[in-house]
């Protein structure tokens, strides 16, 4: 995992920045007084954090001003105690989603599984929230649950809302696959096997967990620098056609095959999997961005046969390529 020190997006400091100008504040003096670089481009994960916590103490809500009610301090905590006592991590997310409801009003979270996938979704009938509301929300609901199950859960799919703000490749980078913007409603997509892990974590774990928070809430989605990170993008810098298989991935990175999937298994992916998000992300890029023929765009991703890559996309996204593509063009 990320540890830390890691860097946080400039785009991310900066909208902190303009929650803290819109309760009144200076949000670099706000840095400074926490010993934070007043600097968007020098922030740490840990700096962050610490920033995020003096300014939530100065306006009393966690989540900045951005939802429908405020977000009083300490209610992260409480919402992560909730938590301990539950046995898988299907339950440690329903009640989850139940204490945010409960706590900013709106947007209401509920999930529900279908063809063995999760769809986490947010009904929310007034205006839309902003991009960066709604993914400090994310983070705010599934960093805990990523630390409860002891693994980074990889998102299948992330819709918003809202319209896509400046910088919105950071976003998909933050997430690890493309984010979707305009939908309509916020929605995220995980496998649905991660519901049934079990919950092991006890309350002098959870001291040392909210120690760290909410700088270690990016962690689960900061995962650049981890051994699943570094082999997503070894595949995304190259064409799908020249990826290594497994025995020549354990030789690039100098490892065993023993305990290439040890590790991978232990951040709860393999390298099935993290082929399969990397030919999905750019099977979105290339339908919506481009008006490739989608037998090219099959080639482009490495199947074989055209039939292979509708399937996939099928399991994917519950839709076929060229719907994919003219409902994509509708919004």
């Amino acid at each position: 995992m990320s540890d830390l020190s890691a860097r946080v997006s400039p785009i991310f400091v900066e909208e902190a920045f303009d929650c803290a100008q819109r309760a009144g504040l200076d949000g670099r003096e706000i840095a400074r007084k926490c010993a934070c670089p007043a600097e968007l481009e020098e922030m740490t994960l840990k700096d962050y954090g610490r920033f995020w916590f003096t300014l939530a103490q100065e306006i009393e809500d966690e989540m900045l001003g951005m939802a429908a009610h405020p977000m009083r301090p300490g209610s992260f905590a409480l919402l992560c105690h909730a938590t301990i006592g539950t046995q898988t991590l299907g339950q440690a997310l329903r009640r989850t989603l139940w204490a945010l409801g409960v706590m900013l009003g709106a947007p209401n979270g509920a999930v529900t599984v279908r063809n063995g996938q999760a769809h986490i979704v947010f009904i929310d009938s007034g205006a839309p929230l902003s991009a960066f509301a709604y993914r400090t929300l994310l983070i705010v609901l599934l960093g805990p649950i990523c630390w409860l199950g002891r693994r980074r859960i990889p998102l299948l799919q992330v819709a918003f809302r809202c319209d896509a703000p400046s910088g919105a490749t950071a976003y998909s980078r933050l997430f690890g696959t493309e984010v979707q913007f305009g939908a309509p409603q916020t929605c995220v997509v995980i496998n649905a096997d991660y519901l049934n892990l079990a919950v092991t974590r006890n309350e002098a774990a959870l001291k040392r967990f909210l120690n760290d928070a909410p700088g270690n809430l990016l962690v689960a989605y900061h995962g650049s620098d981890d051994l699943a990170g570094q082999i997503r993008k070894l595949l995304a810098d190259m064409p799908a056609q020249n990826w290594p298989n497994f025995a020549e991935l354990v030789r690039r990175l100098n490892m065993s095959p023993s305990t290439l999937r040890r590790q991978l298994k232990e951040q709860g992916i393999s390298f099935r999997d993290l082929k399969a998000e990397v030919r999905r992300s750019r099977a979105k890029h290339l339908l919506t961005t481009s008006d490739m023929p989608i037998a090219r765009v099959a080639d482009h991703l490495g199947y074989n046969e055209p039939s292979a890559f509708f399937r996939a996309f099928d399991a994917w996204m519950g839709t076929t390529p060229a719907q994919y593509r003219a409902s994509s063009r509708l919004r």
